[in-house]
């Protein structure tokens, strides 16, 4: 069988129609027991609908001790269900090992909450016995059972009136889990066992055994036959059963349905050198209370399970020896334990994902949440990825680098870390796609050419800013370099000295350490033409910069102008501080772009500026502040996108956390002024208004004003409507 989305580890068993598994749902991981039932004569869209609709299956049902439900849907003939896997067996199960009395009446205390939960959403259970009850650890009881993939579950749930379950089949939940205490107390059916009242008719329970007297009044008025005799609530039930527990009778008192074996006793005995004994025997049979174990076989079993843990490893039955140790603290929780060890054999194989390594240790933290060890796993798996990611990038192993990232964002998407090493790869990725068309250009256009070699060396140090050190940019810089420094120098040596400014320049500007270039520069100085050209370059560029042409037009430009003479002449002061003076303009002007919004407008600046050799620090402070820009225009876009939908579906102000009203207000917090979100919380409120309009009219006063006054509190300036909301008063 194959249901997409889910990968079947093993059969689990049946209920009703349906066959359980153990499963695992790939996205988000996490462990389920998986319902399957195959649809018969029922058509799959029908009865996938009328699943749907069911009533444990919405989200606002969901209650801490009762069994979660995923999922829903219908694949091929089979109808499944997704719902919550425990470890922990059903309450039978647990008792056959052995459970705490305060632990078994506390478990019931919670199981009265879930019922007054599920009266409250309109449904009943019907069903209650040990069977649908379960425990996700051993202090966390669930109930099972309110929603069925089985071909009768639709039967089942007509058996409810109309608007949901009412009190009588509340109270009859509430006798059913009585009934069921009852019998783990002691092994018998409440029916079977009534005993008269004063008048001599059988109204409640016969007593309870000696030492389990202080929970009589609880179960004869639980299992009063006259109902209105009952617990009309959980809730009272509950009051009940606690004040029980708050007594402090129960503290040393446990529940053991099969009878504590010769063997164990004798394991445990010649543990702790003594010697064996007969079996404890429970006077009631293989059903009710066992007797209080006493310290010393406490100790001794502890020992058994810390030096000869082996013993009882035989035994089908030995974890949940484990399961009761770890009741009383001489354990640690045997499914904590099977969380971890499964955890760890993830770990071990190589080819797992990172979000199934940490899912299986975020399940050891689910049952215990103080589990350093497994917080410290998941810890270590961050740093190992974060690792991987820079040694694959170190090695230019993009795929592995950005498949790592990608786990990574998944997992931890709150790591601060992500942001950097994302932008890392984006920009090795951007660095190797310039790389490629710039070697296509130079072998297309050849290296003597100044227009491609200009544009080749401005690529190849973008790459090294996109990747620092790229080891195929810097060495296509240094052979440019050294190219035109050799045609420097042969034009130097021809009396040609602007062609050999130009050169020279393009080969400081590939690679401004090159030895070569000072013997270049000396030859250059040598020439008596050299001093006219560079003072006709710094005339040139003080006019350029007059008329404000800082870093464009290419080739004529203040900027590069001044590189030209620095080229020559590194230590000319003129140029060096027509360049400083450039760099401060440029930076005024981009803030006055930004102060208009023209973002485009500081792109090509950036562009420009960049070409024209301006400072790194000075182009990364303005790239720095526009990429925040273009991100903080990204987040507007997208959250009136969203408030846009949100308004079409009619969510204007509810849910309280994501609505269309809720969104805008965040919008406008980030562009103070936006016409459009105004737009859109005018059209929220005159939706709000319209709606209370409508239900004034349907005769809803109440409904009226209240989305009349939501319309108000988004758009209070409305007079027309508060003279509305005063007419209804």
């Amino acid at each position: 069988m194959n249901i997409p989305g889910f990968q079947i580890e093993r059969r689990l068993g049946r209920s009703g129609d349906a066959e359980l598994y153990l499963a695992s749902q790939t996205h988000p991981y996490k462990r389920v027991a998986l319902a399957v039932a195959r649809r018969g004569a029922v058509e799959a869209p029908e009865a996938l609908r009328e699943l749907e609709r069911h009533p444990a299956l919405k989200s606002d049902f969901r209650h801490p001790h009762i069994l979660h439900v995923h999922r829903v849907g219908a694949h091929r003939e089979w109808l499944y269900l997704a719902m919550e896997y425990v470890e922990g067996g059903d309450l039978r199960e647990n008792l056959v090992w052995g459970m705490g009395l305060e632990r078994l009446v506390n478990a019931f205390g919670d199981l009265c909450a879930a019922l007054d939960h599920a009266r409250g959403k309109g449904l009943a259970h019907r069903r209650i016995g040990a069977a649908s009850i379960l425990f996700r650890s051993p202090s966390e009881v669930v109930l099972a059972g309110y929603c069925s993939v089985a071909a009768d579950w639709a039967e089942r749930d007509q058996q409810s009136p109309p608007g949901g379950a009412s009190a009588a089949a509340h109270r009859d939940d509430l006798f059913d889990l009585a009934r069921t205490l009852y019998q783990a107390l002691t092994g018998e059916t409440a029916q079977g066992a009534l005993r008269g009242d004063a008048n001599g008719q059988a109204n409640a329970p016969a007593a309870l055994p000696g030492h389990l007297k202080m929970l009589q009044p609880v179960l004869d008025q639980a299992l009063a036959v006259d109902p209105n005799r009952r617990f009309q609530t959980g809730a009272a039930f509950r009051e009940a059963l606690e004040a029980v527990a708050r007594s402090g009778a129960l503290a040393d008192l446990s529940i053991k349905t099969a009878a504590v074996s010769s063997g164990e006793i004798r394991t445990v005995g010649e543990a702790a050198g003594l010697s064996s004994r007969e079996p404890i025997r429970d006077e009631r049979g293989t059903y009710g209370p066992s007797a209080k174990f006493s310290r010393w076989l406490l100790a001794a079993g502890l020992a058994v399970a810390v030096i000869g843990g082996g013993v009882y490893l035989v035994d089908r039955q030995s974890w949940r020896l484990v399961a009761f140790m770890a009741q009383i603290g001489l354990a640690e929780d045997p499914n904590v334990q099977s969380a971890w060890v499964a955890a760890q054999a993830l770990r071990e194989d190589p080819v797992q994902s990172l979000p199934a390594l940490v899912a299986g240790y975020r399940r050891v933290l689910e049952l215990d949440a103080g589990h350093s060890q497994a917080t410290q796993a998941i810890a270590s798996l961050a740093d190992q990825w974060r690792q991987d990611i820079v040694q694959a990038l170190a090695q230019n192993d993009l795929g592995s680098a950005e498949a790592k990232h990608n786990e990574m964002t998944l997992v931890f998407p709150d790591d601060y870390s992500l942001m950097d090493l994302g932008r890392q790869i984006s920009n090795r990725r951007a660095a190797d796609t310039l790389l490629a068309s710039t070697r296509s250009l130079l072998r297309s256009q050849g290296m003597s050419r100044i227009p491609a070699a200009t544009v080749a060396i401005q690529a190849y140090q973008e790459i090294v800013r996109l990747a620092p050190g790229h080891p195929a940019a810097l060495a296509e810089l240094a052979a440019l370099a050294e190219h035109y420094a050799e045609l420097a120098r042969e034009a130097a040596g021809q009396g040609d000295v602007d062609d050999a400014i130009v050169y020279l320049e393009r080969a400081a500007t590939a690679d401004g350490g090159l030895p070569i270039l000072e013997a270049v520069r000396e030859e250059i100085q040598q020439a008596s033409r050299a001093r006219s050209a560079i003072q006709e370059l710094l005339q040139q560029a003080g006019a350029q910069r007059a008329r404000g042409l800082l870093v464009h037009p290419p080739g004529g430009n203040a900027a590069e102008l001044y590189h030209r003479v620095l080229a020559t002449a590194p230590d000319n002061g003129i140029a060096l501080q027509g360049l400083n003076e450039v760099t401060s303009q440029l930076l005024n002007k981009a803030t006055q772009m930004f102060e208009g919004g023209d973002l485009s407008a500081v792109e090509r600046l950036l562009g420009q500026a960049s070409a024209a050799g301006i400072e790194a620090a000075a182009l990364l402070e303005i790239q720095t502040r526009l990429d925040q820009e273009i991100e903080a225009l990204a987040t507007i876009s997208q959250k009136l996108a969203e408030a846009g939908r949100l308004l079409a579906q009619g969510f204007l102000t509810e849910p309280q956390e994501h609505n269309a009203v809720a969104v805008l207000r965040d919008v406008q917090r980030l562009d103070p002024g936006n016409a459009r979100a105004d737009e859109l919380l005018d059209q929220a409120a005159a939706r709000l208004a319209e709606v209370a309009r409508e239900a004034f009219a349907a005769g809803l006063p109440e409904p009226a004003r209240h989305y009349l006054d939501l319309a108000l509190t988004v758009t209070p300036d409305q007079g027309e409507w508060r003279s509305l909301r005063e007419s209804w008063q």
